[in-house]
């Protein structure tokens, strides 16, 4: 009996609890679906540049879903607006199209085949700027030859040739010609790109002819040039001309640097290195340098100064020498006499005397561009001669400056000037 009762109760609870979920599957109320857009996208990375075709736009783009309230911001929606565009900026797979990223400006697209190639023009080589994008042009060209002695031969270089752009425009000017130009772009193949460039490189002078679509071209037959012959022609260079150089400007005379003592030097003093180094300094004067005076006093160190030499004046190289040797002679005195009164031995004074040479002089006259002068020099122990100065009515030399120094070894060293004066 407890059996079937318990029975009966876990049948009830079962039921309630189906009854209480069909009650709440029958209450509940159906899910929301979120509302979406389909948004182009890439189908695969797209560099910059990339064009989209009609015929290549299927392969191109691909559609994605997008809830409506997250899908991209200014985002292309609709395919035929991506139709002829090209793209400003790489897109990634699965990236939407921006309308920034889009744009219907395209760049000079040469025909099949062609490439584009610029040289610098002018508007009187240019056909006065009447030769536009789009134009048909022949271009003739002036060579120099060797062959020809250096003379130029003028050709037809590229025939019917299509111009793409002047300068950076590729629309056809609006007033029919271009006021100014400075270059020239053309749709070349390979062998047409190779010529223009040798011409460019053998400075050809270069000029378009404006074609005349109506009619036929006005080459002869025998007037255009093959490509071997053109060749031919551009490899005949003639030889550089030597640039005259440009007569130099002449340079002054370079400076000697003379020794100057910077204090006044007595005679004896001893021309070692630090005297040389401490008492003397270098000026500059303007070439020839006497040749009576010291150049390089290096050569002289050791030796010793046989003239006083005032400070800032050059050194003649008679002041320079060796030791000075005192001349001395013993001077007799008279003796006193013995107590006998015989005569003594004569004393001698210990004290040495200085004999005192007689001075030789030379004197010379010479013409100048103020008249007749007249020069002294002194004739040294050592066998050269000293400058004095220009002789005056009174017989005294008067100190001369250097520039105006004669020559100071006189022509004849015998000449009987040489003589006490």
């Amino acid at each position: 009996m407890k059996n079937k009762n318990i029975i009966l109760i876990a049948v009830a609870v079962g039921c309630g609890l189906v009854a209480a979920f069909v009650t709440a599957r029958l209450g509940a109320k159906p899910a929301v679906q979120a509302e979406t857009v389909d948004v182009p996208v890439a189908a695969r990375d797209l560099p910059v540049g990339t064009k989209l075709n009609k015929d290549d736009i299927n392969n191109l783009v691909t559609y994605k879903k997008f809830p409506k309230d997250s899908a991209p911001m200014n985002a292309v929606d609709m395919h035929e607006s991506l139709m002829d565009k090209r793209l400003v900026r790489t897109i990634r797979a699965g990236e939407a199209f921006n309308v920034a990223d889009l744009t219907d400006t395209s760049p000079i697209s040469p025909p099949p085949g062609f490439n584009m190639m610029t040289f610098n023009a002018t508007l009187e080589k240019a056909v006065a700027g009447f030769a536009g994008p789009g134009s048909k042009v022949d271009i003739i060209a002036s060579v120099r030859m060797q062959s020809q002695g250096g003379k130029s031969v003028v050709f037809p270089l590229l025939i019917d040739m299509l111009v793409l752009a002047i300068d950076n425009q590729t629309q056809f000017a609006s007033t029919g010609a271009y006021q100014q130009l400075g270059t020239v772009s053309l749709a070349v193949n390979s062998k047409q790109a190779l010529l223009l460039h040798g011409a460019l490189g053998r400075t050809a002078d270069l000029r378009l002819v404006l074609r005349n679509t109506d009619r036929p071209s006005i080459w002869a037959p025998g007037e255009i040039l093959t490509e071997e012959a053109i060749w031919k022609i551009l490899a005949d260079e003639p030889e550089k001309q030597k640039v005259q150089e440009e007569p130099k400007t002449p340079k002054g005379p370079e400076m000697v640097k003379l020794p100057v003592p910077i204090e006044d030097l007595p005679a004896g003093t001893a021309l070692t290195k630090e005297v040389i180094e401490t008492k003397f300094k270098l000026v500059d004067f303007t070439p020839p340098a006497p040749s009576n005076v010291v150049s390089d006093l290096k050569e002289h160190t050791g030796k010793y100064t046989t003239k006083d030499i005032a400070a800032n004046t050059f050194v003649p190289r008679s002041f320079v020498g060796e030791k000075p040797v005192v001349i001395a002679e013993l001077p007799k005195v008279k003796p006193a006499p013995n107590v006998d009164g015989s005569p003594k031995a004569p004393l001698v004074d210990p004290t040495p005397k200085v004999i005192a040479k007689p001075a030789v002089y030379w004197d010379t006259t010479v013409q100048t561009a103020g008249g007749m002068k007249k020069y002294r020099y002194q004739k040294l122990d050592n066998g050269e001669y000293k400058f004095l100065g220009e002789l005056k009515d009174e017989g005294q030399p008067e100190a001369a400056k250097a520039e105006d120094v004669p020559d100071a070894k006189p022509k004849d060293e015998k000449n009987p000037a040489d003589k006490p004066i």
